[in-house]
């Protein structure tokens, strides 16, 4: 028997191929896929216990919820965005000098997953959230959350002393431009830099219309007490 649709449509290509299913998992191994799949950490003695002795019909999604819930889930996914953008606390090449306060950046994004902010909001945060005309603030802390999201464009790679400048504002730029676009949109906008995209309908002029916002951006330094509510 299928419980459910996506049961039915794998139950047909295994009588194909002429497999059986696996066993239904028990309680002991389903707490510990799903604590270990939104937390990233085992399941604790108790929740094991509460969830093995819940007989409720609907102790599954109790125990969803609780990890959902948990402020692991945030410190897990927020995990996961970090690595699309490269996140990072220090610049690379010899000196590999701090980045300051990419450190508030990454307790922004674990706020944002913990609190379920809507992914278009992230978005915008990201990408404008210095310019938004309503800017989103925390509930408990009073911080301005909106304007930490651009935080993500100064975690581009960099040099102490570079010979060049120019070429290596390019390189910088060209940086975000990469990492901007294919999280956002899932495109390698940054062939484009020296050709017409060969295999997506990107322009060269593409590229540096988004070269040039970039290049007149600031990154200035902002009192953390100038983000708290007044």
């Amino acid at each position: 028997s299928s419980s459910n649709v996506i049961d039915s449509l794998i139950n047909v290509r295994l009588e194909q191929k002429q497999l059986l299913k696996s066993p239904e998992a028990d309680k002991n191994s389903l707490i510990r896929r799903v604590s270990y799949l939104l937390t990233g950490l085992p399941p604790s003695p108790s929740e094991v216990e509460n969830f093995t002795t819940d007989d409720s019909p609907d102790a599954y999604e109790k125990m969803v919820d609780g990890y959902l819930n948990s402020p692991a889930y945030g410190e897990r996914w927020a995990r996961h965005w970090m690595d699309l953008v490269r996140y990072a606390e220090t610049k690379g090449h010899e000196f590999d000098y701090s980045i300051v306060g990419a450190w508030r950046y990454r307790d922004y994004l674990i706020r944002a997953f913990n609190d379920d902010l809507p992914y278009d909001q992230l978005v915008k945060e990201h990408l404008a959230g210095d310019l938004m005309d309503s800017v989103r603030h925390n509930s408990k802390s009073g911080i301005a959350e909106s304007p930490i999201g651009t935080a993500f464009f100064a975690m581009a790679e960099g040099t102490h002393s570079p010979v060049d400048i120019k070429k290596d504002e390019a390189d910088r730029i060209d940086n975000i431009i990469d990492v901007t676009s294919k999280t956002f949109q899932g495109l390698t906008v940054a062939c484009a830099r020296c050709h017409d995209h060969k295999f997506d309908p990107i322009l060269t002029a593409d590229y540096y219309s988004m070269y040039g916002v970039i290049e007149s951006m600031r990154f200035t330094p902002v009192a953390a007490e100038q983000s708290l509510v007044t």
